[in-house]
């Protein structure tokens, strides 16, 4: 097999173009025999993070007539059948569940085992891994001539520790490919895990851009009222599970500052998770709790995120953010940390504006320069949706995929 490189898909950021060109060929001739593709994850697919909604938008839009799909969900937490109510429509997709707590035990090894038996059985073309657990099994899966063993790495690898990293030098050889939705994160593989460039696969997230679209006159106003937003009010968003390296704090603290400023600000928090209480309590302590709305879960987001006036991430490290993908294909400003692959989402001054991370007073004046000027975030906010519809569509993420599969079969 040839090496790869990010570059085959795009070097630079100011390269995405004709990045998206190269990613987007046109696909060979369908073969008489679909391509069987096993897809292994940790968590269920129901669930409503970023990785698990890039899976279930992979397994449901590529090709059916190209693709027979299985997904292996390793959660051993999570209701079986969550996951196939996510697939409903999808006949295509195989949906099973091989429940693993400790990787490293007896569990471990029983999964290994019932995989390597679903490989002789199905005769996969690809298998194709995400998250540690299904990494690990994948790089130990035996390997055969013409099958591909894929790594799809979705953040920074915040959680592995030492010896994880160290079991990753080892292990990354026996991946063909390792693909990331961010140049930063391939980065930080080669400085941490000394994974090679040639290695390395570059496909950026994509975004629904129908689901997720700006939204004007009646609907929008719907929307508002029932948040309680007046005509006046300059509503921010997040859209975020309640975990430390989401750092709500810090944005609670920045809320503060901009309400000092802007006190028809109102700050909106869509998600749920371990530290919602702690930030209930932070927003009381500030006296900002009365304009502070945390709407939980919501399965309407992309009604939610129109009737804002900006949307903002605190994060103190990010792989290549669904969330700010999806405020800025709404049409909103976007006030993001530096961090991952914020940066190459949020042009700051062209399409939002960035802030040091873990740093509340830099982001607390970003947010107060949108509040002052709705000039601004309309000019930044129009120029986020048509960098999504040019370079990170949905349609364009899962078709770099169709290709990249085919292309890395045929070589």
């Amino acid at each position: 097999m040839p090496p790869l490189s990010a570059s085959a898909i795009a070097v630079e950021d100011r390269a995405a173009p004709a990045a998206v060109a190269t990613a987007t060929q046109a696909p060979r001739a369908v073969a008489a025999a679909r391509i069987r593709l096993l897809l292994l994850t940790d968590t269920s697919i129901a669930f409503s993070g970023g990785s698990e909604r890039f899976l279930r938008n992979l397994a449901t839009m590529l090709p059916r007539e190209r693709y027979a799909i299985t997904v292996v969900q390793l959660d051993a937490g999570h209701h079986a059948d969550a996951g196939r109510h996510a697939l409903s429509g999808a006949s295509h997709v195989d949906l099973r569940n091989l429940p693993v707590d400790a990787v490293y035990g007896p569990g471990g090894w029983r999964a290994l085992r019932s995989l390597r038996a679903l490989l002789r059985e199905g005769g996969f073309d690809i298998v194709q891994s995400q998250h540690e657990k299904s990494d690990l099994l994948n790089a130990l899966l035996p390997r055969r001539p013409g099958r591909l063993h894929l790594s799809n790495r979705r953040d920074m690898g915040f959680k592995k520790s030492a010896r994880l990293k160290q079991a990753f030098r080892l292990l990354n050889h026996r991946f063909d490919c390792v693909v990331a939705p961010s140049q930063p994160i391939l980065g930080e593989l080669a400085r941490s895990e000394a994974l090679e460039p040639a290695r390395m696969l570059w496909i950026p997230n994509g975004v629904d851009t129908q689901r997720f679209r700006p939204r004007q006159g009646p609907a929008r106003d719907a929307m508002r009222q029932a948040l309680r937003l007046g005509r006046e009010t300059i509503a921010f968003g997040c859209v975020a599970r309640f975990t430390p390296e989401k750092r709500h704090v810090d944005l609670v603290d920045a809320f503060a500052r901009v309400r000092a400023t802007a006190p028809q600000a109102r700050l909106l928090l869509v998600g749920d998770g371990p530290l919602r209480a702690e930030v209930e309590a932070r927003a009381a302590a500030l006296g900002v709790a009365d304009a502070v709305d945390l709407l939980g879960m919501r399965p309407d987001v992309e009604s939610v995120l129109p009737a804002l006036d900006a949307g903002v991430l605190a994060s103190s490290t990010e792989g290549m953010s669904n969330a700010i993908l999806e405020m800025m294909a709404c049409g909103l400003p976007v006030v993001a940390t530096a961090v991952g692959g914020n940066p190459s989402l949020v042009r700051d001054g062209a399409t939002g504006l960035l802030a040091p991370p873990l740093d509340p007073a830099a982001l607390g004046d970003a947010m107060s320069a949108l509040a002052a000027d709705a000039a601004l975030r309309t000019r930044l906010g129009a120029a986020g949706r048509a960098r999504i519809e040019g370079v990170f569509s949905l349609a364009a993420m899962v078709r770099s995929f169709d290709q990249a599969y085919q292309r890395l079969l045929e070589a």
